[in-house]
């Protein structure tokens, strides 16, 4: 199912807007360059922490409690356990692990917009704009009163969110295993929903290891929901982490990071550092990616006008486009360089100096360009 709506811009409100948009690009730009900075600050930070860490961690034992590791980093691997179960009681499910978690989800409409723009000859631009229906389970309520076309109406969704519990009395031997220990804990496997007995007002029933409410799981209809439960099982666990009494916090460094690792299974001191570097290392050049991306668009929004005054003729308007958006990639680039450059000088200044030198490589090429 798909709908389809037309709109039109005039060449003046274009104008305007391309206008307007030179301020959206400058505050991109701002923006951009302080979560550059800032990205770049934090990963030295980050790595220089836990480079210390690795440094300082202490092997324990699970089995005994030595106080005379107060406060001191350290890595201990073990076996889990629980006592009492963790319970979800409005549905009678419970489990015994370390975290149980209900997954809730509503079978829904779902709306889809598709755009495409039309240059039209005197500067206007013409959008087309196709609006698609799906049915589909979905974590979050789709609020139907928002949709472009009526017909696809989905019913309030009961009261049921997803929770999550945490066991109150796990253990690691001699020590317990408390809040944020637990918190990292993400490996959850499907909880078995064999023996559940649902209380009749909830009007669900057990299919498939999944609580379901509606007239037939296999065909579901806009209305449905379903439940499933996820456990994170006491096994074997390995951390590092600040040692505080018979427990474990973050442990802060010199250099201001928190290190506190968590994982399910065996793995060395060593692994567990080797893990949290890459992780390290992969979120800050998604942010640098996502830091140049915002870059080149201010850049690019700087000269919008001119794409603007260009489109009167469609085909002069492409070309002049290419060459703007050209524009803004190489300024986006270089300026990005920039920013990371003078994050870095601080820290690493070789590093930072060489990166600077290609940013200033960038400026003179745009302005050999410039000329021709």
């Amino acid at each position: 199912m798909s709908y389809t709506e037309t709109t039109s811009q005039g060449f003046f409100s274009r104008l305007g807007s391309s206008i307007v948009g030179i301020f959206v690009g400058i505050l991109l730009i701002l923006v951009s360059s302080a979560m550059l900075y800032w990205n770049e600050g934090s990963y030295v930070r980050t790595a220089n922490g836990l480079s210390q860490g690795k440094g300082l961690v202490k092997e324990i034992k699970e089995d005994k409690v030595d106080s005379a590791l107060e406060g001191a980093l350290v890595h201990l691997t073990g076996t889990s356990k629980v006592g009492s179960m963790l319970e979800d009681p409005a549905f009678g499910v419970s489990a015994k692990a370390l975290r149980l978690r209900r997954h809730v989800q509503f079978y829904e409409w779902v709306e889809k917009k598709e755009s495409q723009k039309r240059k039209k000859l005197g500067g206007g631009e013409e959008t087309v704009t196709t609006y698609t229906y799906d049915k589909n389970w979905v974590d979050k309520h789709e609020d139907s009163r928002n949709f472009k076309e009526k017909g696809h109406d989905n019913p309030a969704p009961p009261d049921i969110e997803e929770r999550i519990v945490a066991a109150s009395d796990a253990t690691l031997g001699a020590f317990k295993l408390q809040g944020a220990v637990l918190d990292k804990l993400d490996d959850y496997e499907k909880l078995p929903l064999g023996n559940v007995k649902v209380p009749a007002d909830k009007k669900f029933i057990v299919s498939n290891d999944t609580l379901y409410r509606g007239k037939d799981s296999a065909t579901p209809n806009v209305g449905d929901v379903k439940i499933d439960y996820q456990v994170v099982n006491p096994g074997q666990l390995s951390l590092v982490a600040k040692q505080v009494g018979d427990s474990f916090e973050a442990y802060t460094t010199k250099a201001g990071t928190q290190i506190l690792l968590v994982e399910t299974g065996v793995h060395s001191a060593a692994d567990m550092f080797s893990e949290a570097e890459l992780k390290n290392n992969l979120m800050t050049w998604v942010l640098r990616v996502v830091g140049w991306i915002l870059m080149c668009i201010g850049c690019s929004m700087l000269v919008g006008p001119i794409n603007i005054v260009a489109d009167i003729l469609p085909f002069v308007g492409d070309l002049v486009g290419l060459g703007t958006g050209l524009f803004g990639l190489l300024m986006g680039t270089s300026l990005s360089l920039v920013c990371i450059a003078v994050g870095w000088i601080f820290a690493r200044p070789l590093i930072g100096c060489l990166m600077l030198a290609a940013a200033i490589g960038i400026f003179v090429m745009l302005k050999k360009a410039g000329k021709k």
